[in-house]
């Protein structure tokens, strides 16, 4: 791109040429991509060859010129591109190939590195192809000639010099990648200390981080996103040594070394031989074999037609946890990403975070960086905000369709999972059920004002549009955040910042920085208390039933969104709060029909919170402990009476002492309970400012809508149930 520092994103002259040429030659639209629009191209679009994909580029091109400078433009693509190896940007390339950062590199270094911008599928790679890598490198040392970049006398002294690979010592941590990442940017951006200080005298940082917790939280993650994207199909290789024109026989991967291999991690192999009773592969110096068991999550018997010698593949060492026999297992690496963020409850010390599957991988941090919508993860912050206003656990809300107008225009009609309908429910079975429309209600009759003020002192910084989709979670919030403010739930009502450093020393152990936890009031403990209470139903009974083998208490909340994009759970003991999310990183792309919250992310989270409980790191208690204010007391979970006489299903719920229900079940309430919803109606009373203008949906069932089914009924104390309730009552009026 001679002319990157004369055109506004894209060379017309350029493009003209190659659309002649590929009109000529009959491909799609190839080649005259200036360097802005290579970058765009990399960070927005998809490599599809095809002339709308190429408007579209010209298009960001222009507006990343409107937008940075030359020089931010070039250092961005010099960052982004790919180098071959899984390196992207000069600065992981000179590390690959030299051993040495891009800033050490000599001139014959500089224009190699410089000539894999056009990788061509490992083509130029100096580790496979030396012959080409020097090739090319000598054509950029030409190129640099001709444009006045280097004198006569060094080029000639550069083609003379041979391609030299170095191995390169790598810096980053194994463990802890993406929380070292964060410190070393708050510490590099703080003038206070200053990054000779960092890189050159040294400081020692005193940092929150339980190491062994934060490996077994990595390896829980991985674990848990390789199983799920094994759910979604095996994806065939997308690289083949032999069409490279790499021998399979001698191809080294640059991610083998000599260390004894472990189970719970991935590892390239390549293919050598295919039947149909086997797939051999090597490991480095090893043969290794994969049996049809081995890849029986593919529903295939074999793999013939499906790889080929030369297959770049997934591989993992797994162990049978009652034999400890090891065998060698197909897997693939996941295009599905997750974060994970471990608080200390008390102190909001973070104690352990994973941004993402790999830090070496991708350095973009998913626990801090990303916001995505919560989905139902956020219903709890609009009780909580309700009992501010002084609705309780067992107050009841009208679960039907509805239909909400927005504008004259525009009518929300917010719907359940399933297309079931309850009638007549409780906050506390909608809540641990996650039952849309009651949350909806409920969210209409708070204000958005008052959810939006409650969020924000839970730590919630992200900006929460004024409209009833919020209910459901429609804002987005990172998952840091997200967990936050739930650990105000689990610390009555205190919300602590989180914090990833205590102290920072220099090299004369000069205290340069010391942090305490930042506290402040987010609610009252009785309101933080009743939330955490409702939240142990969701475990006990509810869409997080699969946590109730738990050492208990154990609270929660799963969360799934519109579209299946986004599944979390996020859940607390006395000690430490834990929040999941998993997605892709495009935030349009479905985890698939049926992937919630509690099927994609709770899994990893009771997996991460077993690894707490293997690290001894908790205690067992009855349940959380109540501050001053708070009864516990018997109710029907159907009707939110008082749980005593001919009730549904009696619980234990907690109430601020003075709101607990104060009249018995009876035998009419039950009757009207087991009506269909659209019975139920002349029997209820609507809330003041609760939505009443019922939605047409022909498809509507009754049923507890909620995103999971509800699991079998195990009352936490005897029901008194008749076994034939009379007639209900005649509706009032």
């Amino acid at each position: 791109d001679a002319d990157f520092y004369h055109h506004g994103g894209f060379n017309p002259k350029s493009m003209l040429r190659a659309a002649f040429r590929d009109l000529v030659q009959r491909k799609k639209a190839e080649g005259a991509s200036t360097i802005t629009q290579q970058l765009a191209k990399q960070l927005f679009l998809t490599p599809e060859k095809h002339w709308t994909r190429k408007i579209n580029e010209i298009a960001l091109a222009v507006d990343i010129e409107k937008n940075f400078t030359k020089d931010q433009i070039f250092e961005l693509y010099a960052n982004q591109m790919y180098m071959g190896h899984g390196a992207y940007g000069v600065e992981a390339a000179s590390r690959l190939y030299f051993g040495k950062h891009a800033k050490d590199l000599t001139l014959p270094e500089s224009a190699m590195i410089a000539g894999l911008f056009q990788h061509r599928g490992g083509y130029y790679s100096p580790i496979n192809h030396p012959d080409h890598a020097l090739g090319r490198r000598n054509l950029v040392l030409h190129r640099m000639l001709e444009e006045r970049y280097i004198k006569p006398e060094q080029y000639q002294q550069a083609i003379q010099s041979p391609i030299v690979l170095g191995t390169y010592k790598e810096e980053t941590p194994k463990v802890g990648g993406y929380f070292s990442e964060e410190i070393r940017q708050y510490i590099e951006q703080n003038k206070k200390f200053g990054i000779e200080n960092l890189y050159q005298r040294g400081l020692k940082v005193y940092s929150t981080l339980d190491l062994p917790l934060q490996e077994a939280v990595e390896k829980a993650l991985q674990r848990g996103l390789r199983r799920w994207d094994r759910r979604r199909g095996f994806r065939r290789p997308g690289r083949n040594l032999i069409a490279e024109g790499v021998d399979p026989e001698t191809y080294k991967d640059p991610s083998w070394s000599n260390e004894p291999y472990t189970t719970d991690k991935l590892y390239s192999a390549v293919v050598m031989h295919v039947d149909a009773n086997r797939v051999t592969a090597r490991v480095n110096h090893d043969n290794i074999e994969l049996m049809p068991k081995s890849f029986v999550w593919t529903e295939r018997s074999d793999m013939v037609g499906v790889l080929k010698r030369g297959d770049v593949i997934w591989v993992r060492l797994d162990e049978d946890s009652k034999t400890k026999a090891r065998m060698w297992k197909l897997d693939q690496l996941p295009q599905v990403q997750g974060a994970a963020v471990i608080l200390d409850v008390k102190t909001g010390e973070v104690r352990s975070m994973v941004g993402g599957y790999d830090f070496q991988l991708s350095k973009f941090n998913r626990a801090i960086q990303s916001r995505r919508q919560t989905g139902s993860s956020f219903k709890p912050i609009v009780y909580g905000a309700a009992f501010e206003k002084g609705l309780t656990p067992a107050d009841t809300i009208f679960d039907e369709p509805i239909a909400i107008p927005i504008d004259n225009k525009t009518v929300y009609a917010p719907k359940n999972y399933y297309g079931k309908y309850s009638g007549i429910v409780t906050i506390q079975r909608a809540l641990e059920l996650s039952i849309n429309v009651p949350a909806v209600k409920t969210w209409m009759m708070v204000g958005p004002q008052r959810v939006t003020e409650f969020a924000h002192r839970l730590g919630i910084t992200s900006d929460i549009p004024p409209y009833p989709s919020t209910a459901l979670g429609a804002a987005g919030v990172a998952p840091i955040e997200l967990t936050a403010a739930y650990n105000v739930f689990a610390n009555q009502g205190v919300y602590v910042k989180p914090q990833m450093i205590r102290k920072i020393v220099d090299q004369t152990d000069r205290v340069l920085e010391e942090q305490t936890p930042t506290l402040s009031e987010a609610t009252q403990p009785q309101i933080a208390y009743e939330v955490a209470y409702m939240l142990r139903g969701t475990v006990l009974r509810g869409t997080a039933y699969e946590a109730h083998t738990l050492p208990p208490p154990i609270a929660g909340k799963t969360g799934t969104t519109n579209g299946y994009t986004d599944a979390w759970f996020v859940g607390f003991s006395p000690e430490f709060c834990v929040g999941v999310w998993v997605g892709y990183d495009d935030p349009g792309r479905s985890l698939g029909p049926g992937a919630t919250g509690a099927d994609v992310a709770l899994p990893m989270w009771i997996d991460i919170f077993k690894q707490i409980d293997n690290l001894k790191l908790r205690t067992t208690r009855p349940d959380f402990e109540a501050p001053p204010g708070i009864v516990v007391v018997p109710m029907d979970l159907k009707t939110g009476r008082r749980g005593v006489g001919p009730c549904a299903r009696v619980i234990m719920e907690a109430f601020i002492a003075g709101q607990e229900p104060d009249k018995d079940c009876s035998g009419s309430t039950v009757a009207v309970a087991k009506l269909p919803y659209y019975l139920q109606r002349p029997f209820y009373q609507p809330k003041e400012m609760e939505p009443t203008l019922a939605a047409a949906d022909a498809s509507a069932q009754t049923g507890e809508g909620g995103e999971s089914p509800a699991p079998p009924p195990e009352d936490e104390t005897t029901t008194t149930a008749t076994p034939k309730p009379p007639p209900p009552p005649t509706p009032p009026g």
